[in-house]
């Protein structure tokens, strides 16, 4: 098989072709990977560059399927391979689906090199041709994503290098969207951006970002500039017109040089409103003179304002009387959920009651014809903690309940440990969000998990298995108590204002916790050192630990 062919020059394409060829390179040098005859010319390109170069080829292969605009096709013909998507970002999808399929690589960790796993050669599909023109299949495949939006969010985490990394693993794994605070991009932005542009995946910027524009015009917003965007005692009053007016126009000359930026998703402060039954409608019509200020400026970025239940406030997650925008999309973050359970089997009234809201806000945005993005917390070591639930299972299922609603999309939240402990949480979270980017292309959790633990040596890959399944089912139960704490959460047995029955039944939880993994630690045998072990001993060590400062408050 021969280097790449492009269809034309195209950053994104120059890429997608400069990744076959080293990916091909690699796959020469691994003796176990499984050479199949193949095409001799390799085409890269985008579905209108298709259409031009063999017409008629994709509308056979494609016979009418997607709606998504990282769609994309692997086809085979007599004389060569075409890797082709609906954009550029999807024709470089498609060189890492073709490398994952016919070369077993699959990318679970950022930086390291990818785990080369047993090979499924994409499916078989024969369409008769013309012989010897170059038109008759024989393979192709169609991929779509389940959801057309599919991100991770960042607000605090100032390392360039590892996010480059993660960059780096978010295209190879197919996500489309990087979402940044401001003051976070305004400290990486300029390192960080060429590494997006090169994958063609959109920017994001927002979050709890008001404060940065306050502190940036100190002298014209005194009144709220003393205020840190995470600790903030006031919420932003976005009835005040004057304030409003400065601040449309920092946010529109901030945007303008913000290469892939294609959304602003700007949030009230991290506190309850007190105004509860007015604060967000107003707050909604701030986002739509954001909206019509970026506009004005010809500025091509689209605007989307959160429903969140920030300090437990439902009246900043229900719509209650407030009408859904016709000129804003919305992003729903519910804050507090037992990830036990899904929307449909939780007992917990709060649970269910942020399913109506859900609900009733889907219901709504699909009258007006706006897009709905769901917010997640799947890779949050705050909510989650460093008693850090691994998930697959919920992922997968979340995946599937959010896509029967048809939603635009969801995206992650990516918080780190900020404790004194060396505790991996970079390794930690990988595993939720490796679930994550495989869930929004498939719904096949056996095949997502057999991919994922082919990472680990083959002779303990039943041990490591068995250890994060049994994390799986008891962590879990750490989400509950984040409500019934609030505040607070299970490791803050100091700052936790609660019963002594309650005490009692998190003593009680840790101990279980702490002998259950113990057991299974000594049971299998896991390589010493390695990041599965350590982190198993970790949940050990913290279970005894936190249970004994229970049993003494």
């Amino acid at each position: 098989m021969s280097l790449s062919a492009l269809s034309r020059e195209h950053p994104v394409l120059a890429f997608a072709g400069a990744e076959w060829n080293r990916l091909l390179e690699k796959s020469r040098n691994h003796k176990e990977i499984r050479r199949d005859a193949a095409p001799e010319r390799v085409w890269i390109g985008t579905w209108g560059d298709l259409d031009h170069y063999k017409p008629g080829l994709l509308q056979t292969a494609v016979n009418g399927e997607g709606r998504f605009s990282d769609d994309f096709v692997l086809i085979e013909t007599e004389e060569e391979l075409l890797l082709s998507g609906r954009s550029e970002r999807a024709a470089l999808y498609a060189v890492y689906q073709y490398a994952q399929e016919e070369w077993g690589f699959h990318w679970i960790y950022p930086v390291q090199e990818p785990t080369v796993a047993q090979a499924d050669s994409f499916q078989e599909k024969r369409i008769p041709g013309t012989p010897g023109t170059g038109t008759e299949l024989r393979r192709h495949r169609f991929y779509s994503p389940r959801m057309e939006r599919r991100g991770f969010v960042f607000e605090t985490i100032n390392e360039p290098d590892y996010l480059k990394s993660m960059i780096d693993w978010f295209g190879k794994n197919k996500i489309n969207e990087l979402f940044f605070t401001f003051s976070l991009w305004d400290q990486v932005g300029g390192e960080i951006a060429p590494e997006i542009a090169k994958r063609g995946i959109s920017v994001t910027l927002g979050g709890h970002s008001l404060m940065f524009f306050l502190k940036r015009g100190m002298e014209r917003y005194a009144n709220q500039a003393a205020d840190h965007p995470y600790t903030a005692k006031a919420q932003v009053n976005f009835r005040d017109p004057e304030l409003q007016e400065l601040l449309l126009n920092d946010i529109a000359a901030y945007c303008r040089n913000v290469p892939n930026l294609n959304l602003v998703s700007l949030w009230p402060e991290d506190i309850a409103a007190k105004e509860e039954g007015s604060f967000l409608g107003s707050y909604l019509q701030f986002t739509e003179k954001l909206a019509n200020c970026l506009h004005q400026a010809g500025l091509p970025v689209r605007v989307e304002h959160i429903a969140y239940n920030a300090g437990l406030s439902w009246s900043m997650l229900e719509r209650n009387d407030t009408e859904a925008s016709r000129d804003v999309d919305t992003l729903l973050a519910y804050w507090g959920r037992d990830y036990r359970y899904g929307y449909d089997d939780s007992p917990h009234d709060m649970d269910r009651r942020a399913k109506q809201a859900l609900l009733d806000w889907n219901n709504a945005i699909r009258r007006t014809k706006r897009e709905l993005t769901i917010f997640e917390y799947y890779s949050d070591h705050f909510m989650l903690t460093q008693l850090f639930p691994f998930m697959p299972s919920r992922i997968v299922a979340d995946i599937a309940f959010y896509e029967k609603l048809h939603v635009h999309g969801i995206v992650n939240l990516v918080v780190p440990y900020r404790g004194p402990d060396p505790y991996p949480w970079k390794w930690a979270h990988s595993f939720n969000s490796y679930v994550f980017c495989r869930a929004l292309w498939s719904d096949d959790l056996e095949g997502i998990t057999r991919d994922y633990y082919a990472y680990y040596p083959e002779g303990e890959r039943e041990a490591v298995q068995a250890l994060f399944k049994e994390l799986e089912a008891r962590l879990g139960q750490i989400t509950y108590w984040n409500i019934p704490l609030f505040p607070a959460r299970v490791v803050d047995p100091e700052k936790a204002n609660t019963t002594e029955e309650r005490r009692e039944q998190i003593v009680v939880m840790l101990k279980d916790l702490k002998e259950s993994i113990r057991k299974l630690v000594q049971q299998f045998r896991i390589t010493p050192g390695s990041e599965a072990l350590r982190f198993g001993e970790h949940i050990i060590e913290s279970a005894e630990t936190l249970s004994r400062k229970w049993a003494e408050q």
